[in-house]
C-alpha cells in the first residue's frame, strides 16, 4: 500500500504525523509529553505593510537625515563676526543725574549673526543696556546666533530706551 500525504495537512494516509512537516521537528524537538514536535517555537511574519511604529521612525530618521546638514552649515565655515566694545567710564551715573548728555553708547545697535558685544562697566553704579545688566565693575559677552530686533530699557540715555537690532 502506497502512503498519501495530504499537502496541508501534518498527518499521512494512515493517521500518523508527519514530522517533516513542522519546524524543528527534524531536529528531534519534540513535546516531552505527547511526543508530538513541538510548534511552540513558529512564529508568523506578517511582511505587509509596515506598523505606525515603523513608518513613524523611518520619518523620524528622514527628519534628522534632512536636519544635520542644515544645522551644521550653520555653524561650520562661518566666517566669525565683529566684536564691539561698550565701555562705560567711572562717574557715567552721577553725570547723568547731573543731567549731562553722556555718549557712551548709540541709541541704535546694529549687529549682525557672529557679531560679539562686549560691555565693561568701569562705573561705581549698575548700569541696563537693552536686556544685558551690568553691575559695578563687571564686564560681559554676547554673541548673537539668532536674528533680532529688540527695544528696551538703556540707563545710559536720557529717554531711557535702546534698539538693538541683529540681522544676517
Amino acid at each position: 500500500m502506497t502512503e498519501r500525504r495530504n499537502a496541508s495537512s501534518p498527518t499521512g494516509a494512515d493517521g500518523e504525523r508527519d514530522a517533516s512537516a513542522f519546524p524543528g521537528a527534524a531536529s528531534g524537538d519534540n513535546d516531552e509529553q505527547t511526543g508530538a514536535p513541538d510548534v511552540r517555537s513558529v512564529q508568523r511574519r506578517d511582511w505587509g505593510w509596515p506598523n505606525q511604529r515603523t513608518l513613524l521612525l523611518y520619518l523620524l530618521g528622514g527628519l534628522l537625515i534632512a536636519a544635520v546638514p542644515v544645522v551644521v552649515a550653520r555653524f561650520v565655515d562661518q566666517p566669525p563676526g565683529d566684536t564691539y566694545t561698550i565701555d562705560i567710564p567711572p562717574g557715567t551715573a552721577a553725570a547723568i543725574a547731573a543731567g549731562e548728555d553722556v555718549e557712551v553708547v548709540p541709541d541704535e545697535l546694529d549687529l549682525t549673526l557672529r557679531d560679539v558685544l562686549i560691555i565693561v562697566n568701569r562705573d561705581s553704579v549698575a548700569h541696563t543696556i537693552g536686556p544685558f545688566e551690568i553691575g559695578p565693575g563687571e564686564q560681559s559677552e554676547h554673541s548673537f546666533n539668532e536674528v533680532a530686533a529688540i527695544s528696551a530699557y538703556c540707563s545710559l540715555h536720557p529717554s531711557g530706551s535702546i534698539s538693538i537690532s541683529i540681522g544676517e
